[in-house]
C-alpha cells in the first residue's frame, strides 16, 4: 500500500504545482456543491414541491450511500494527505472543513448522489451532461484542493452511482405497492442503527481515537433512522400531495420547512454540545421533520384551505 499512496501523492503534488488564485477560487466554489446542506436542500424542494416519489428515490440513495461511505471511513481509517505527508498543504481553509478519515470522499458521495440522481431522472441529454460534469468537477475539486486522494473520489463515485441504480429500481417496484413498506423501513433503520453502534464500539475500544469520527457516523445513521421512520409514517398515514394552487404557497412551504429543519439541526448542538448521541438525535429529528412531520402539517393546512 505504501507504493500505491506514493503514486497518489505524486498526483496530488502535480495538482499542487498547477495551483493559482483563479483555479483555487473556482474549485473552492465548486466543492461547496458537495456539502450536505446543498443535497438535503435540493431533496427537500423536490420532495415537498415537485415529485414526491423522485424525492424518496433520492433520499434512499443519499442516506444509504452516506452510511456506506461513513462505515468504510471508520473501517479503513485512511489518514488525510497532509497527515501522511506533513509538508503537503491543502488550498485555503479546505483542511478545516475536511472532517473524518480520507477514504472514501463524503463530499463526492453527496454531489454524486444529488447530480447523479438528476442525471438518471431527466430525459434531455444536455441536462444529463451538465449533471455528470458537476459531480465529476466536485470529485476533482477534492483532489485539487488537496483533501482527498484520487482513490477516495473514484470509489465514492462508483458506490454512490450503484446506490442510485439499486435503490431506484427497488423503489420503482414498491412505490405503488405498500406491501413491503414495513420491511423496507426496518431494513433501513437496522442499517442505520448498525452503523451507529459500529462507530461507538470502535470509539469505546480506542480503535478510532477522535470523537469526530464517531460523530459523523452517528449523524448519518441518525438521519437514516429518521428517514426510515418518516417514510413509513408518510406512506401509511399521511400521503400528502406536492401541488398547491399558488406559487407563493410553494415558496412558503420551502422557506418554513427548511427554516425549521435548520433550527432542529443547530439548537440541540448549541444547548447540549456536539457529541455523537446528540448528533444522532439532531439528524434523526431533522429527517423525520422533512419526511413525516412537515408533510402532515402541509396536508392539514391544504385540506383546511380546501
Amino acid at each position: 500500500m505504501q507504493g500505491f499512496y506514493e503514486l497518489e501523492m505524486k498526483y496530488l503534488h502535480l495538482l499542487e504545482s498547477l495551483r493559482n488564485p483563479i483555479f483555487d477560487a473556482f474549485f473552492e466554489l465548486i466543492t461547496e456543491l458537495g456539502f450536505e446542506l446543498i443535497a438535503l436542500g435540493a431533496i427537500c424542494i423536490i420532495f415537498w414541491c415537485i415529485n414526491k416519489n423522485f424525492g424518496y428515490k433520492m433520499g434512499f440513495a443519499y442516506f444509504a450511500s452516506g452510511m456506506l461511505i461513513q462505515g468504510l471511513k471508520i473501517t479503513f481509517r485512511v489518514p488525510r494527505p497532509w497527515v501522511r505527508v506533513p509538508g503537503f498543504t491543502p488550498v485555503g481553509n479546505a483542511m478545516e472543513k475536511a472532517t473524518g478519515f480520507s477514504f472514501p470522499s463524503g463530499h463526492t458521495q453527496s454531489a454524486t448522489t444529488l447530480f447523479g440522481s438528476l442525471a438518471f431522472h431527466f430525459k434531455k441529454n444536455w441536462v444529463k451532461v451538465v449533471c455528470v460534469v458537476l459531480f465529476l468537477l466536485v470529485g476533482f475539486s477534492r483532489n485539487y484542493l488537496g483533501v482527498h486522494y484520487s482513490s477516495d473520489v473514484i470509489v465514492s463515485m462508483v458506490l454512490s452511482l450503484l446506490c442510485i441504480v439499486i435503490f431506484g429500481k427497488v423503489f420503482s417496484k414498491i412505490e405503488n405497492n405498500k406491501k413491503y413498506d414495513l420491511l423496507v423501513a426496518f431494513i433501513l433503520a437496522g442499517i442505520s442503527l448498525a452503523v451507529m453502534v459500529y462507530a461507538l464500539v470502535l470509539e469505546s475500544k480506542g480503535i478510532i481515537t477522535e470523537p469526530k469520527y464517531a460523530l459523523d457516523c452517528c449523524k448519518t445513521g441518525g438521519a437514516g433512522l429518521g428517514f426510515a421512520l418518516g417514510w413509513f409514517i408518510e406512506r401509511k398515514w399521511i400521503n400528502f400531495g406536492v401541488k398547491t394552487k399558488k406559487v407563493w404557497q410553494q415558496i412558503a412551504k420551502v422557506a418554513i420547512g427548511i427554516a425549521v429543519a435548520l433550527l432542529l439541526k443547530e439548537i440541540p448542538k448549541m444547548v447540549f454540545g456536539d457529541t455523537a448521541i446528540v448528533g444522532m438525535i439532531r439528524y434523526m429529528f431533522v429527517t423525520l421533520w422533512v419526511v413525516g412531520i412537515f408533510p402532515f402539517i402541509v396536508k392539514k393546512f391544504t385540506s383546511k384551505n380546501k
